[in-house]
C-alpha cells in the first residue's frame, strides 16, 4: 500500500492548479526535487510491499516510514492551499498571485516560508530514508527480489464484458439450483418452511441463492419474492424495513419514521404489524443472504405468517447452528466442493474471458490443475487466481511464476484468503486506492457506479489524461477490477457500463484491513469503536452510527467524512476536508461550518430540513447555505436535494469554475447565468432554463454529456440550436417544454447527433412541435432522433397518427417509454422485425385502446410494464416473444382481465413473473 500512497502524494504534486501555485510562489525547484526523490523510493516499494511477510523489521520499518512520508506531503500541500485560499479572501488564486507579484516578493510571506520549511524538512527525511536503503542493505536486498520477480508482460484488456442474465462464470451449480428449487416448491410440507444453505465463505452460497430466487418456476410460484442481506451488525429494524420495501416503496412517513433513533421500539411495531398483514393472504418467499447470528430468526419468525400456502424462507449461512435453530424439520443443503474438472473450467473461464482456451492449453501442461488444487477447489478463490492469470501472457513460464507466489500448502484451510491477500498484493498501486475505498460502505451494500466515480476522481485517485476524462478512466478502472474478480457486478446499463457492483464479504474484509493497516480509512459502527492506527494520521472516515464527536475518532489529517447520522460536533475543525458526503440518510451541516470548508471538492446527497419550522428562518438558511457553498472554490461535485419551494439562489456558485457535476433534487432551480463559462462541467441536472437565455445567450459548457433541463419556455429555438451546436459530447439529455407554439428540431445537424444514447422529451405537443413532436399537420420522422439512440422517453405527447412504426426503426433502441398522453393514437403497431433490439417497454397513462406487434417484433424484450392505460382491451399474442420475463399490468380495462385470465390465458403461460 505504501507505494499506492507515493502514487498519490505524486499525482498530488503532478496537479496543475497545485503545480502553478507552487511555481507562482518560488518553490518550483522544491517541488521538482521532491518529485525526483518520490520517483527514486517508488521504484522499489512494489517488490518490497509483496514480501512484507518475508522481510525482516528493518524492510518493514522503511516502507512504513515511506508511506508516513507521502502522507506528509499530502497534508503540506492541502495546508499550503487551505492557507492560499485564506491569504486571497476566497477568490481566484492565479488572479491575486498576479497582483501580489507587482508590489513585493512573494517568497517573504509567511505562508510561504512555512511551506518552505516544511518541504525542506520532508526532503531531509526522504535523504535520510534514501540513506538507510545502503546503511541496513534494505536496497541490496530489494534489487535481488526486483531481479527474482521482475515484471512480467501483461496482456491488454480484450473488452468490456457485456451483461449476461447467466453468469458464464458459474460452474457446477446447475444440480444444485434444481434440488434448491425443488425444495422451495414442494407443497407436501404446506406450511411456512426455512431452507437453509450452508458452507464457508467462497463456495458460492450467495450464487445458488441468486440463480434459484430468480429462476422461472419460483417467478411464477410465490406472489412475492424479497431478497434481504443480512450484515453480522443487523438490527431489527432494518430487517423490517428491507422487506417492506421489497413488497412496497415506503412513504415519506415511514422514512422519517426510519430516521429518529428515538422511535425504533414504535417503528418496529408498525413496520411489523404493517408487513404481517401484506404476506397473511400471500404465498411468499424472503431470502435471508449470509446470516450470522441464531437471533435473527427469534426476532422475525412472528412476523412472518405461518399460513399454509407453501411459502418458504431460503437463508444462506457459514454457521449450522442457525440454520437448525431456523427450522429443525428440514436438513441444511451443504454446498460442496468442485471438483478439480469443474475447478479446471471455472479458472480458465476468467482467465480467458475473451478467448477459446483450448488454444493455449497445451502449452500450460498441468498447470490448471495444480491452480485448482492450490485453490482448494473454492470457486471464489478460483475466479479471483482466473482473474489474475487473465492479465499475464498464456505461457507456462508466466503462469508457473504466479503460481509460486501462493506459497502456501495444498488444503491449507486459510487458502481463500492467502489467496485474496496475494491478488491484493499484485494489483498495480493505481488500483489499490480504488479497492481499499469499498471498505466505507456497510456489508452487502449495492454500491451506484457513478458517485463511487466521481468520489473516486475528487479524491485524486484518478489521474488526467489529455484523450480521455477522468471519469472514464475511472470506468477503465472499475472494469478492471471486475475483470481481477475484486468486485462483482449487480446491474449494468443498457449501454453496457456497470450500474451497480458489491464486494463478497471476504473481500470486503481484505480491503477494511488493508485500510486499517495504512490509516487509509476508519469505520465507526457503534459507538465506543476503537481505532487501531493513530487518530491523528486517519485520513478518512465512515461514520454508520450516531457520533456527536468525531475528533474522538479522527484527527486534523481527515480529507474524507462519510456519514448518516445527525448530530455531530467539531467537523469545523477539518479545514482541509475535501469529501463530505452521505451515505443513506442525510442532513446538511449549519452553514457556519460549511462556509470554512473551502478545500471541498464533493459536497454530495444533502437534504435540506429548515423548511420544517418556519418560512423566514428556512430562507434565511437556504441563503446562507448558498454563500457557503460559494466559497468552495475547488468544488467539483454538488448533490442537493430540495423540496418544491422557490427558495432564493445566488448565482455566486456558478462561479467555481471546477464544477464537473452539478445534481439539484429541487423545483424551480435556476441553472447558469447568461454566458458563464462552465468548462469543466459535465452534468447538469434537473435545472430550470432561464429566460435571459433568449436574449442574452446560453452558458458555455462545452463538455456537458448530461444535461437536464426542465418548464422549456417558447421561442428558444435558434438559442437552443446554437447551444447544441457547441455541445459535441452531449450523451443524454432530458427536456421538458413549456408553451406553445414550437417547431421541430432536426437533430442531424448537432455533433452529439451520432453518439446520443438517451433522450428524453416531455411537454404538451399538441400545441406546439419540438424533437420528434407530431400534430395532424406534420407526421414523426426517424432522422428527428440520434440515430444510435439506446433509451428513449415520450411525455406528455398527445400522438395524432401511431409513432410506433418510425421508433421501430431505431436499430439500437433497449429502452422505450411513452407516459401521460390521454389523447393519442388509440392504436399502436409494431411490424415484423421491428425494434430489434429492445429489452424494456412502458406504457403509461395513455387512451391506448388496442396494441399490436406483428410476429417477429421485439425479438429480445424482456420486461412489459403497462400500470395506467384504462382503455386498454386487446394486447398482442405475446406467446411468440420468447424473451419475454416480467409482465405487469395494472389499472386496464376489465375486459382486458377477463380474457387474459379466460381465452387468452396462451399468452402469458411463458412469462415466467406476472404482475397483475
Amino acid at each position: 500500500m505504501a507505494e499506492a500512497i507515493v502514487h498519490l502524494a505524486l499525482n498530488k504534486l503532478a496537479e496543475a492548479a497545485v503545480t502553478e501555485t507552487l511555481r507562482l510562489y518560488g518553490a518550483g525547484g522544491q517541488l521538482n526535487s521532491l518529485q525526483h526523490e518520490l520517483r527514486w523510493i517508488q521504484a522499489f516499494l512494489k517488490d518490497a510491499e509483496a514480501k512484507t511477510n518475508n522481510l525482516d523489521e528493518r524492510a518493514k520499518t522503511w516502507v512504513s516510514e515511506v508511506r508516513e512520508v507521502a502522507y506528509r506531503i499530502e497534508d503540506v500541500i492541502d495546508t499550503f492551499m487551505a492557507d492560499v485560499d485564506d491569504h486571497n479572501n476566497q477568490q481566484g488564486v492565479i488572479s491575486v498571485l498576479k497582483k501580489i507579484l507587482r508590489f513585493f516578493n512573494p517568497n517573504k510571506l509567511p505562508i510561504v516560508l512555512k511551506l518552505t520549511n516544511e518541504m525542506d524538512a520532508i526532503q531531509t527525511r526522504l535523504r535520510e530514508i534514501k540513506e538507510c536503503t545502503e546503511k541496513y542493505c534494505i536496497n541490496r536486498e530489494l534489487k535481488e527480489d526486483l531481479s527474482s520477480s521482475a515484471m512480467l508482460q501483461r496482456r491488454p484488456i480484450r473488452g468490456v464484458m457485456l451483461p449476461d442474465e447467466d453468469d458464464p462464470d458459474v460452474v457446477g451449480l446447475e444440480t444444485d439450483k434444481e434440488n434448491i428449487v425443488r425444495l422451495l416448491l414442494d407443497l407436501n410440507t404446506p406450511r411456512r418452511r426455512v431452507v437453509s444453505i450452508i458452507g464457508q465463505g467462497g463456495l458460492g452460497k450467495t450464487t445458488l441463492a441468486k440463480r434459484a430466487y430468480n429462476s422461472d418456476k419460483v417467478k411464477r410460484e410465490f406472489e412475492i419474492r424479497v431478497w434481504l442481506s443480512i450484515s453480522k451488525q443487523f438490527e431489527l429494524i432494518n430487517v423490517l424495513s428491507m422487506t417492506l420495501e421489497g413488497i412496497r416503496p415506503l412513504d415519506r412517513n415511514e422514512k422519517d419514521l426510519l430516521k429518529d433513533p428515538k422511535s425504533q421500539p414504535r417503528a418496529e411495531q408498525y413496520f411489523a404489524r404493517q408487513l404481517n398483514s401484506l404476506l397473511k393472504q400471500k404465498r411468499y418467499l424472503i431470502i435471508m443472504d449470509d446470516v450470522w447470528t441464531p437471533d435473527l430468526w427469534d426476532k422475525v419468525k412472528d412476523v412472518l405468517p405461518d399460513t399454509k400456502n407453501g411459502s418458504r424462507v431460503l437463508v444462506t449461512t457459514r454457521i449450522s447452528e442457525i440454520a437448525t435453530k431456523a427450522d429443525s424439520t428440514c436438513d441444511p443443503y451443504a454446498m460442496r466442493y468442485l471438483s478439480v474438472e469443474e475447478s479446471q473450467t471455472l479458472l480458465l473461464r476468467n482467465a480467458f474471458p475473451f478467448q477459446d482456451p483450448e488454444a493455449y492449453l497445451d502449452g500450460l501442461s498441468d498447470l490448471p490443475q495444480k491452480f485448482a488444487r492450490k485453490c482448494g477447489n473454492l470457486p471464489l478463490a478460483l475466479k479471483i487466481v482466473g482473474g489474475r492469470l487473465s492479465r499475464e501472457l498464456p505461457t507456462y513460464n508466466s503462469w508457473h511464476k504466479i503460481l509460486q507466489k501462493l506459497n502456501w500448502h495444498d488444503g491449507d484451510e486459510q487458502n481463500c484468503t492467502n489467496i485474496l491477500a496475494t491478488s491484493y498484493e499484485d494489483t498495480p498501486a493505481y488500483l489499490k486506492p480504488c479497492f481499499m475505498y469499498f471498505a466505507l460502505y456497510p456489508e452487502d451494500y449495492q454500491i451506484k457506479i457513478k458517485p463511487l466515480i466521481r468520489l473516486w476522481v475528487s479524491e485524486g485517485f484518478i489521474p488526467e489524461r489529455n484523450s480521455r476524462t477522468m471519469e472514464e478512466t475511472a470506468e477503465d478502472y472499475l472494469e478492471e477490477l471486475v475483470q481481477r474478480s475484486m468486485i462483482q457486478v449487480v446491474r449494468r446499463k443498457f449501454n453496457g457500463s456497470i450500474k451497480y457492483c458489491r464486494v463478497h464479504d471476504l473481500l470486503r474484509e481484505l480491503a477494511i484491513q488493508k485500510a486499517e493497516e495504512n490509516n487509509f480509512l476508519q469505520i465507526i459502527s457503534n459507538q465506543g469503536d476503537t481505532w487501531c492506527g493513530s487518530s491523528t494520521t486517519v485520513r478518512r472516515a465512515a461514520v454508520h452510527s450516531n457520533c456527536e464527536d468525531i475528533m474522538q475518532y479522527t484527527g486534523p489529517n481527515l480529507r474524507s467524512l462519510f456519514y448518516s447520522v445527525y448530530n455531530m460536533r467539531n467537523i469545523e475543525s477539518f479545514r482541509s476536508l475535501k469529501i463530505l458526503c452521505g451515505i443513506e440518510y442525510y442532513v446538511t451541516p449549519h452553514s457556519k461550518i460549511l462556509k470554512k470548508m473551502t478545500q471541498l471538492r464533493y459536497f454530495g446527497k444533502f437534504e435540506f430540513e429548515y423548511w420544517k419550522s418556519d418560512m423566514k428562518k428556512a430562507r434565511y438558511h437556504r441563503i446562507s447555505y448558498w454563500k457557503s457553498i460559494s466559497h468552495m472554490k475547488n468544488l467539483q461535485t454538488l448533490h442537493l436535494t430540495g423540496f418544491g419551494i422557490d427558495w432564493p439562489q445566488p448565482d455566486c456558485i456558478w462561479d467555481i469554475k471546477t464544477l464537473r457535476h452539478v445534481i439539484i433534487k429541487q423545483a424551480d432551480f435556476l441553472g447558469p447565468p447568461p454566458k458563464s463559462d462552465l468548462p469543466n462541467l459535465q452534468t447538469l441536472k434537473r435545472v430550470k432554463v432561464r429566460e435571459s437565455w433568449l436574449v442574452e445567450g446560453w452558458p458555455k459548457m462545452p463538455n456537458i454529456r448530461v444535461l437536464e433541463l426542465i418548464l422549456f419556455p417558447p421561442g428558444y429555438k435558434e438559442s437552443f440550436c446554437n447551444f447544441l451546436m457547441e455541445a459535441p459530447h452531449l450523451i443524454s439529455l432530458y427536456v421538458y417544454f413549456f408553451g406553445a407554439p414550437y417547431e421541430r428540431l432536426d437533430m442531424r445537424s448537432f455533433p452529439s447527433y451520432n453518439h446520443m444514447q438517451s433522450l428524453y422529451v416531455g411537454g404538451k405537443w399538441n400545441n406546439f412541435e419540438c424533437i420528434g413532436g407530431v400534430n395532424q399537420y406534420k407526421t414523426l420522422d426517424i432522422h428527428l432522433f440520434p440515430i444510435h439512440l439506446i433509451k428513449l422517453c415520450i411525455d406528455e405527447s398527445d400522438f395524432q397518427e401511431d409513432p410506433m412504426p418510425i421508433i421501430e426503426k431505431l436499430k439500437n433502441l433497449r429502452k422505450l417509454t411513452l407516459l401521460n398522453s390521454q389523447q393519442c393514437q388509440k392504436q399502436l403497431s409494431c411490424s415484423a422485425g421491428g425494434f430489434p433490439s429492445l429489452e424494456y417497454l412502458k406504457l403509461y397513462g395513455l387512451s391506448l385502446v388496442e396494441w399490436k406487434v406483428e410476429k417477429g417484433g421485439m425479438p429480445l424484450l424482456k420486461e412489459i410494464y403497462i400500470p395506467y392505460c384504462p382503455n386498454l382491451v386487446a394486447i398482442p399474442e405475446l406467446q411468440h416473444m420468447t424473451s419475454l420475463k416480467t409482465f405487469t399490468l395494472k389499472d386496464v380495462h376489465e375486459d382486458l382481465y377477463e380474457k387474459l385470465t379466460g381465452e387468452e390465458s396462451y399468452k402469458l403461460k411463458h412469462i415466467p413473473y406476472i404482475d397483475w
